[in-house]
């Protein structure tokens, strides 16, 4: 029986040039980048040329780059620690549909602290409009945080207008989480003030990530500690993820533009023989990323991923960091859609036509199985 992931919105396996060249850093150069003797420096030096080659693949500046375990950290640091370092602005601006590491980092500060927090609801094209953004910014509007891609159903945000708004009509930050869009579609930063990045998504490993902070904005570290990271995330650097998290984007950044055209064939002619079974409903919207298809079926989502992952498919039926726990898709309830009978299958380089053949004759098979007339 084959095995088919159709599931690396969740993560991708590690790039073995990737994990080869981690192992050696792990292996030769683990000395704490902090110390003076002549290996502890090596690896320091080491660690800031990554940091001074992913500043140029990002076209940002090096000290605007903070080393962190991914981008939930990555996120929690941009909107706890500007709030933190700003207690005289209280008003935040997001969607209702970001990522848990964002919603629920709002919801701590609205809970513990008296934050009050403007959710966004998408529009019928799965979007936030930037006229809504417009609408709810105030003179003590502190942040607007808007995801570039949606993790669950794929929308793309318009966030080159969206931080023009922002900048045009506020005082305010602007903060995106890049997750779903690094390697995948092209991300400009420019007036951005913070954005979140993730390794193990573009094939790099699970523990590293990275804040890009422009170097005037003041945040309050959440982990303290010593002088790494410009005195903002203290703790022993992980100098080799670091390190080999710069390759990883090189790679990634390099094949995108034929990943992404092979992926979109892959979606393209899965979309289609989707489309040609009775009762599928796709959820996604048409001018999504091609990475991903959110879509309903006419069996509960339980049912058909025990019946698919029998025949070794592996696909989810919302965010992985929400799987556990019994409580509806925010993403989808925000746009009316049930979602005890969605899922969401998600495609990488590395999947293959004849993959997505088998998944599709698997799903008409279940669906004759277990469907309702």
């Amino acid at each position: 029986m084959p095995k088919v992931y159709l599931d690396s919105v969740s993560t991708t396996p590690v790039n073995p040039e990737i994990l080869k060249t981690y192992e050696k850093l792990s292996a030769d150069h683990y000395y704490n980048s902090d110390s003076l003797y002549d290996d502890g420096v090596t690896v320091y030096r080491l660690q800031e040329k990554a940091r001074e080659n992913i500043a140029e693949l990002l076209k940002v500046k090096k000290d605007d780059l903070i080393f962190t375990s991914g981008a939930s950290e990555a996120n929690s640091l941009a909107i706890k620690g500007l709030a933190l370092a700003n207690p005289d602005r209280r008003h935040i601006i997001s969607s209702i549909y970001e990522h848990s590491s964002v919603y629920n980092a709002l919801e701590q500060l609205r809970r513990t602290a008296g934050y009050e927090i403007t959710y966004l609801y998408p529009n019928a094209k799965g979007v936030i409009d930037p006229d809504k953004v417009k609408e709810a910014l105030r003179d003590d509007t502190l942040l607007v945080s808007i995801m570039h891609v949606n993790n669950e159903i794929g929308s793309v945000n318009d966030i080159d207008t969206i931080k023009k708004v922002v900048k045009a009509n506020s005082r305010a930050y602007f903060h995106t989480d890049t997750t779903q869009s690094l390697g995948k579609i092209a991300i400009d930063l420019k007036e951005v003030d913070l954005a979140s990045f993730s390794a193990h998504k573009i094939h790099g490993l699970k523990g590293s990530g990275l804040l890009y902070k422009r170097q005037h904005i003041k945040i309050e570290p959440l982990i303290s500690g010593g002088q790494q990271e410009y005195g903002l995330r203290g703790g022993t650097s992980n100098a080799p993820a670091n390190i080999v998290l710069a390759k990883t984007i090189r790679l990634a950044l390099a094949a995108q533009k034929s990943n992404y055209e092979h992926i979109g064939k892959l979606y393209d002619h899965c979309l289609s023989k989707l489309n040609d079974l009775t009762g599928i409903t796709i959820n996604s919207p048409a001018a999504g990323i091609k990475t991903i298809i959110n879509f309903s079926t006419s069996i509960p989502s339980e049912v058909l991923l025990n019946a698919l992952n029998l025949k070794g498919i592996m696909i989810s039926s919302r965010s992985t960091c929400g799987s556990r726990i019994n409580e509806p898709s925010r993403v989808l309830t925000s746009m009316g859609i049930a979602d005890d009978r969605a899922v969401r299958i998600s495609f990488d380089g590395d999947n293959r036509l004849e993959e997505i053949d088998y998944f599709i004759d698997a799903l008409k098979e279940i669906l004759q199985k277990y469907g309702r007339n």
